[in-house]
């Protein structure tokens, strides 16, 4: 019976001193929790776009449709690609006029729901007859520096573009274009853009747009 009671003190007393002698496990920080990003670079465009310019004393208007795709693969970085076909009515005579850009862009964060972007690229535009092959066309470089604003269902983009391409109206344009979301991943939007030079060609150059945007 004793040896017992001393077998079993001396079991205890072992498992005692196995314990202090383990050391606590230390708190974990909990982990970092990712900001969404509100705004949106991945996305694609579609809508309606008219133009009006006056051309050696002569008003030039254009109705036509655009296309504009968007894609983020990593934060603070984009690609976008932008066309656009508009039907040209210059002096009762029908002209045909296709732009498109491919670019890259980058943002910064200035608040959550504030961005400084900048976007650079190519520039392409062809300006011909309807239903002949005649005409001319350019390319050139493009820079948009802008700010993009998000508050609650509305966001909104302010910014300026410069164009070196000859065929593109403007060498300089302001633009704005606001969006309301109606759906998590559709947006309606309108747009207008006015141009800050008068050309050689070309004065009072105004644009506008409205359209969807869907994003991913």
């Amino acid at each position: 019976m004793i040896k017992q009671s001393l077998t079993s003190l001396a079991v205890l007393l072992m498992a005692a001193s196995a314990h202090a002698g383990t050391a606590p496990i230390a708190p974990q920080p909990p982990a970092e929790v990712e900001q969404p990003i509100l705004i949106s670079y991945s996305n694609l465009s579609l809508g309606y776009n008219y133009s009006s310019a006056d051309l050696l004393g002569f008003d030039v208007d254009g109705h036509g449709a655009g296309i504009g795709l968007e894609f983020s693969p990593v934060n603070h970085l984009y690609f976008a690609v932008r066309g656009s076909w508009t039907d040209i009515d210059f002096a009762g005579v029908d002209f045909d006029y296709w732009q498109g850009n491919a670019g890259i862009g980058g943002y910064i964060p200035i608040t959550e729901n504030i961005h400084f972007v900048a976007e650079v690229g190519a520039s392409y535009a062809d300006l011909s007859l309807a239903d002949f092959d005649v005409g001319t066309d350019d390319w050139g470089v493009y820079v948009t520096p802008h700010l993009r604003m998000k508050w609650g269902a509305f966001e909104t983009h302010v910014g300026v573009t410069y164009n070196s391409n000859d065929v593109i109206t403007s060498e300089y344009n302001a633009f704005v274009r606001l969006m309301f979301e109606v759906a998590p991943q559709v947006d309606l939007f309108v747009g207008g853009n006015v141009g800050l030079d008068n050309g050689d060609a070309f004065d009072d150059v105004f644009g506008a747009q409205a359209g969807v945007r869907f994003k991913f």
